[in-house]
């Protein structure tokens, strides 16, 4: 574990040692600093295809891709839950809870989300086809084509891609690989501009990976009551944490209702099925509303199957094998990284590559 995080180095036939460098990691990038917000318009999609295109071409290594490894998934034991819902479903059954998803699937989440202090009841719940179409009824239940809405930068080209097909500016605020957003630099652009509303990842960001500290979280949800301003989360990646334990989304501070919390089991379950979900607090019948003129519902038995799945005690445990492969393969990496960016010492005589 040493040697994988890069604090020691193995010699042949002669043991370990401390790395050298290994107490002064490099700087953390500083925050961007971005010139005055304003409202921009949002033109990615071809750029997005292009490099979608790209990265599935035979011999091409996906080191963007946001998905695990398809062998650390329990497609087994899911394949089980499949057939056996498939032997027991009755065809009423089908049509229950049709728009707003299968009930027992929505009071599983909302008992593992109680299970984390946040009361939620399955109500509050909408099944949706993955995370992206969550953001998607979210944007559209609360914005109007030609407003504007707060994105951070750098983000996630997916949100990028819904602000584009749904007619909305983009308003650019920083954002710190370690605090996350700017919390001052949003307010000034929320009192400027008066975006529709904000979308952002608290929790593990794509691309920068940072966390947002609870006390960050707190005050964002002041400033969304403060300001009457709907924020849109995506915690699609917030149970795959590597700490003793799950980092509360935004929504857990939520009190008065203006956060609309976005995740899925796509990262960390079931990818391909795309069963994800919200919970859009004070927005819920608006969410509900734009599901069915939409996509109607999402994939019935794939929802059983899930909620079977987690009737089980089987989740948990894949939970944490999972985190602990991904660490081992973080940690790994980060040697790679390491070892193999720093210069080959020259040969005596010469100087070093630079």
């Amino acid at each position: 574990m040493l040697e994988a995080r890069g604090l020691i180095r193995a010699r042949e036939r002669s043991g370990y040692y401390v790395a050298s460098g290994a107490h002064h990691p490099p700087p953390e990038p500083e925050i961007a600093r971005l010139p005055p917000p304003a409202s921009l318009t949002v033109d990615v999609s071809e750029r997005v295809f292009s490099i979608l295109q790209a990265s599935f071409q035979p011999g091409t290594v996906g080191l963007g891709s946001a998905f695990p490894a398809p062998q650390h998934f329990p497609w087994n034991k899911l394949a089980q839950s499949l057939a056996a819902c498939a032997r027991q479903a009755q065809p009423q059954a089908l049509l229950d809870d049709l728009s707003t998803g299968h009930s027992g699937l929505r009071r599983h989440i909302a008992r593992r989300y109680l299970a984390d202090g946040m009361p939620l009841h399955m109500d509050d719940v909408v099944i949706t086809n993955g995370a992206l179409e969550a953001l998607n009824l979210c944007l559209s239940a609360v914005t109007r084509p030609g407003g504007a809405v707060v994105v951070e930068s750098p983000c996630f080209y997916g949100a990028l891609q819904a602000l584009e097909r749904l007619g909305l500016q983009a308003i650019e605020v920083p954002t710190h690989p370690r605090d996350g957003i700017d919390l001052q630099a949003l307010e000034a652009a929320i009192t400027t501009h008066q975006p529709q509303a904000i979308w952002l990842m608290s929790n593990f960001h794509n691309p920068l990976g940072s966390l947002m500290p609870a006390p960050h979280k707190q005050a964002l949800c002041d400033m969304a009551a403060r300001l009457q301003i709907p924020v849109i989360e995506d915690d699609v990646y917030g149970e795959l944490y590597f700490s003793a334990r799950r980092p509360l989304p935004i929504k857990a501070y939520d009190r008065a209702g203006w956060v609309l919390h976005c995740s899925s089991f796509s990262k960390c379950l079931a990818p391909g099925w795309r069963i994800g979900w919200v919970t859009a607090g004070r927005f819920t019948q608006g969410v509900a509303r734009q599901k069915l003129t939409t996509s109607i519902s999402t994939n019935a038995p794939a929802q059983a199957a899930l909620a079977h799945y987690l009737e089980g005690v089987g989740y948990d445990k894949h939970l944490r094998q999972l985190r602990h492969i991904l660490l081992t393969q973080r940690d790994a990496m980060a040697q790679a990284i390491a070892q193999y960016s720093h210069p080959a010492p020259a040969p005596p005589g010469q100087k070093a590559a630079t």
